[in-house]
C-alpha cells in the first residue's frame, strides 16, 4: 500500500485518513490541516516526509509564470525544501490541463453560461493558469485582488490591466506572509463600496476550494460559481450564501469523497512512478474517470421550482398608446400628434407579470415577466434595426438580472432587422421570437375551421382542393407552406418580391413534387379558388387582398399584427370564416395575465406561449430565430405544446370568441352563395 501525505494550509477539521483503490492499488491518503498556521505545516513536512510516498500540497500558492519567468511563493519554496527527497505535487498540472478543457465543454453545452456575463474572481492570481480560458468566454473579468491581498477596497477591470498590475507587484506578492490572507470578508460594509460595485454586480463569480475556508461569502442569490472542486465546507458555505446555482470542475465520486485534483495527481505519480506526468497522462486519466463538471444546487435553491421567463410586447397602434394611462389626457390635444415620434425614446419597462403557468405533464410551474417596448410598428420599421436592437437588449439585460432564463420578441420587435438573430447574440438570456409554435397554432386554428366548416373533403390522405399562403416567405409563411404543401393537392404562394417566390417554389418542389404549387405577387388573382388563405405579413394593416374576392365557404386565419383583414372587410363578407389565428391557452387552473394584452383569461399569442412552453420544458435556447423557421422545430414545439398542455384556444375573431353557432351560421350563407354561383 502506498502512503500519501497531504499537508493543508486548512482547517485540521476537515481532516481524514482513509484508503482508496484506483488503478488496480490500494492508497492511504492522509490529510493534515493547519488551521493556516504555516510553521505548523514547515513541521508536518519534516515530520513526514519519510513516511510516504508522496507528499501534496493543498491551499499554498502555486507557480505563477510571467514574461518567461517563473515565480514562486517564498513560503511555498521552503515546503518544498522541507520536503527534501520526498516527491510532492500542489495538482497544478492536471488543474492545467483538466480546467481550460472542462469549461470549453461547459461552454459548448450551455452558451448562455457565459455569455454577456461578467466574471469576478476573488483572487485572479490564484486563477492565474487558467485566467485566459475565462478571458476567451467573456472579455468582461473583474479582479478582487488588490482588496484581497491588501485590503484595499478596488478592483482592477479586465485581463490585460490585471496582467501589467501582477507583473508590476508580483515581487511583494511572492513574499506577503500567507497568514495574512486569513479571513478575507466580502459582506456587509464591503458591498456598499462604489470602488466595489462592479465585483458584486458580476454574474459569475469564481473561487477554488482552499478559498472557501478563508473567504466570507457576500449574498450570492441569483449568481453562478464556478468552483475547482467542491467539499463539505465548501457547500455549507455556499448554502449560507445562497447561491443560485455552482459548478463544480472536479466530480464527486461517492466511493473517494476526498479525492481532488492534488490526491488524483498524486495517485498518478505513485502509480507510474514518474516524477512529472506528461500530457497523455494527465488526458487518459480525464477520459478514464470520465472527470466531468458537475453541477451543485445549494439548499436555499432546492425549494424553488419556478422558472422565469420574460417577454416583450408593444402597441400595435397610436390608439393603443393613448391606452396607456400616463398618455390618455394627451390623446386631443396638440402634444397627442407627435406622441409616437416622443414614445420611441422611452426606454422599455415592466409591464405586467404571468403567473399559475402549470405543466400538464409534471406540475412544473413557471411565471412570466411582460415587458413593454412603447413603440408603434410604424415607428420602430422606420428607424434604424441597430437602434431597435440596442432598446431590446437593453430590456433582455433587465430581464436577465431579474432571474429570467429565456425571452421572447412579440409582434414586430421579431420582424426588424434580422429576426431576432443580432438580439440573441448580444443578449444574455437565449432569445426566441416565438415564431414556431404561432406556425403551428396557425395551423391549428386552420384545421379547426375546416373541421367545423365541412366545405373541404380530403382525397387520398391531402384536402381536395386550393390553400393560399399570403407572406409566404416570411418566416411563419414559408415553414407553414412547407407543411401545406404534403396536406394540400394544391398550394399558392404569395409575396411581393417574385425572386423569393421563385426561390420558395423551387424548395416546396424538391419537398412535394406531386403537389401543385403556383406562385404569385397578386394573391386577388387566386382569392376565388381558395378554400383556405393564411395571411402572415408586415403590412402593418395595409390592405393585401380584396376580401370581396374571396371563394364563399373559404377561411382565412389571419396571422398578422395589426391584422391584414379589418373588422369593416370581415363584415363585409359573412360567408366567409376569418380567424384571429395565433390564440392559445396556457395550461394552469390559476393562470393570470396581470395586466391587458388584448386577449381574456389565460389566453395568449402563440409566440409568447412558446417562451413559456420552453421555460416548462426547462429547453432555454434561441428555438426561433431569423426568418427561416425549421419544419422539424416546428413538429417539436407542436409535440411540446400537447405534452405540457397548451392548446388552441376558443377560435378567436376580430371582436372575440367566435361560437360554434357563428361558424354554422357562416357555412349557411356560404353554401347559400356558392348556391348563386353555380
Amino acid at each position: 500500500m502506498k502512503e500519501i501525505i497531504t499537508i493543508a494550509f486548512g482547517s485540521a477539521k476537515e481532516n481524514f485518513d482513509e484508503r482508496i483503490n484506483l488503478f488496480g492499488d490500494t492508497f492511504r491518503v492522509k490529510r493534515l490541516g493547519v488551521d493556516f498556521h504555516f510553521e505548523l505545516a514547515l513541521e508536518l513536512v519534516k515530520k513526514y516526509r519519510s513516511q510516504c510516498d508522496i507528499m501534496t500540497f493543498s491551499g499554498f500558492p502555486t507557480d505563477v509564470k510571467i514574461a518567461g519567468k517563473i515565480h514562486t511563493h517564498y513560503q511555498t519554496q521552503q515546503l518544498r525544501d522541507a520536503a527534501g527527497d520526498t516527491p510532492w505535487t500542489d495538482g497544478a498540472n492536471l488543474k492545467f490541463m483538466a480546467l481550460p478543457l472542462f469549461l470549453k465543454n461547459l461552454a459548448q453545452k450551455e452558451p448562455f453560461l457565459f455569455k454577456g456575463k461578467k466574471i469576478a474572481f476573488y483572487s485572479g492570481i490564484v486563477q492565474w493558469d487558467y485566467l485566459q480560458t475565462y478571458h476567451e468566454l467573456s472579455e468582461d473579468l473583474i479582479f478582487a485582488d488588490p482588496y484581497f491581498s491588501t485590503g484595499i477596497p478596488t478592483v482592477i477591470k479586465g485581463l490585460t490591466s490585471f496582467r501589467k498590475m501582477i507583473g508590476k507587484v508580483r515581487p511583494f506578492l511572492k513574499n506577503v506572509n500567507l497568514e495574512r490572507l486569513k479571513e478575507k470578508d466580502f459582506r456587509h460594509q464591503l458591498t456598499k463600496s462604489p470602488t466595489m460595485k462592479s465585483f458584486f454586480d458580476a454574474d459569475i463569480f469564481v473561487v477554488n476550494e482552499t478559498q472557501m475556508e478563508y473567504l466570507k461569502l457576500q449574498d450570492l442569490s441569483g449568481k453562478t460559481v464556478i468552483i475547482d472542486q467542491i467539499d463539505n465546507f465548501s457547500r455549507k458555505q455556499l448554502d449560507l450564501a445562497n447561491a443560485n446555482k455552482v459548478y463544480s470542475c472536479f466530480p464527486d465520486f461517492v466511493n473517494m469523497p476526498h479525492l481532488g485534483f492534488t490526491g488524483l495527481e498524486a495517485v498518478l505519480l505513485s502509480h507510474v512512478k514518474k516524477i512529472k506526468l506528461d500530457q497523455d497522462d494527465l488526458l487518459d486519466v480525464i477520459a478514464k474517470l470520465k472527470i466531468r463538471p458537475e453541477i451543485y444546487t445549494p439548499k436555499s435553491q432546492k425549494t424553488i421550482t419556478k422558472d422565469r421567463f420574460s417577454f416583450i410586447i408593444h402597441p400595435l397602434s397610436k390608439s393603443h398608446l393613448f391606452g396607456l394611462s400616463l398618455l390618455k389626457p394627451l390623446e386631443k390635444t396638440m402634444v397627442g400628434a407627435h406622441v409616437e415620434d416622443m414614445m420611441k425614446h422611452v426606454p422599455g419597462y415592466l409591464y405586467g407579470k404571468i403567473t399559475g403557468i402549470k405543466s400538464d405533464f409534471n406540475g412544473k410551474e413557471v411565471e412570466g415577466d411582460l415587458f413593454g417596448l412603447p413603440m408603434t410598428p410604424k415607428v420602430m420599421l422606420k428607424q434604424k434595426p441597430e437602434q431597435v436592437y440596442k432598446a431590446l437588449n437593453k430590456i433582455c439585460d433587465i430581464a436577465h438580472k431579474s432571474g429570467s432564463k429565456i425571452i421572447g420578441l412579440g409582434a414586430f420587435t421579431k420582424i426588424v432587422g434580422d429576426a431576432g438573430v443580432t438580439v440573441n447574440e448580444r443578449s444574455p438570456i437565449p432569445v426566441t421570437t416565438g415564431n414556431s409554435l404561432s406556425a403551428s397554432a396557425t395551423l391549428w386554428a386552420a384545421s379547426f375551421g375546416i373541421e367545423k366548416m365541412g366545405l373541404i373533403k380530403k382525397v387520398d390522405g391531402k384536402y381536395d382542393g386550393t390553400v393560399m399562403v399570403i407572406g409566404a416567405t416570411g418566416s411563419i409563411g414559408k415553414v407553414c407552406a412547407k407543411i401545406l404543401t404534403k396536406q394540400w393537392k394544391r398550394i399558392v404562394v404569395s409575396a411581393p418580391r417574385p425572386y423569393k417566390v421563385l426561390e420558395l417554389i423551387s424548395e416546396l418542389k424538391e419537398q412535394s413534387p406531386d403537389t401543385e404549387i403556383v406562385g404569385t405577387s397578386s394573391p386577388d388573382k387566386y382569392a376565388s379558388e381558395c378554400d383556405l388563405i393564411i395571411t402572415s405579413t408586415s403590412a402593418q394593416g395595409e390592405s393585401v387582398m380584396d376580401i370581396m374576392q374571396v371563394k364563399p365557404g373559404c377561411i382565412i386565419c389571419d396571422v398578422s399584427r395589426p391584422f391584414d383583414f379589418t373588422l369593416e372587410d370581415v363584415s363585409k363578407r359573412p360567408d366567409v370564416l376569418v380567424i384571429a389565428s395565433g390564440e392559445v391557452a396556457l395550461p394552469g387552473t390559476n393562470v393570470v395575465v396581470e395586466k391587458n394584452i388584448g386577449l381574456p383569461g389565460n389566453i395568449v399569442y402563440a409566440c409568447l406561449a412558446e417562451t413559456a412552453l420552453l421555460a416548462l420544458e426547462g429547453r432555454h435556447e434561441a428555438f426561433s430565430l431569423s426568418r427561416d423557421l425549421s419544419y422539424e422545430k416546428v413538429c417539436e414545439i407542436d409535440q411540446l405544446a400537447r405534452k405540457h398542455g397548451v392548446r388552441l384556444a376558443a377560435v378567436m375573431g376580430h371582436t372575440g370568441e367566435i361560437t360554434e353557432e357563428e361558424i354554422l351560421l357562416c357555412r349557411e350563407h356560404a353554401l347559400k352563395a356558392r348556391a348563386k354561383l353555380s
